[in-house]
């Protein structure tokens, strides 16, 4: 994942979402830009904060063409099968 002012991390990434750590800036509501990159594979979708403590939020995927929403099925498929994301 590209780096992201306000997310210092990315704890997980899944068909419907992700979970970021961040540093006590993001709340319900607020879009992030997702950039991933994996391999060939490259995933741009936005998330919408649904839930955030201080350190930690989930967001899911929203406005997800049929392309992106394959590619993250891919892209879960492959990180179940033991290989791992990492943010940049």
């Amino acid at each position: 994942m590209e780096r992201v002012d306000n997310v210092d991390s990315l704890i997980d990434v899944s068909r419907g979402g992700v979970a970021l750590k961040h540093n006590n800036t993001l709340k319900n509501g607020d879009i992030i830009p997702i950039h991933l990159k994996y391999g060939n594979l490259e995933i741009n979708a936005n998330a919408e904060v649904v839930a955030a403590t201080t350190s930690r939020a989930g967001a899911r995927f929203v406005n997800l063409d049929q392309a992106t929403a394959n590619q993250l099925l891919y892209l879960n498929m492959l990180l179940d099968g033991g290989q791992n994301i990492s943010f940049k």
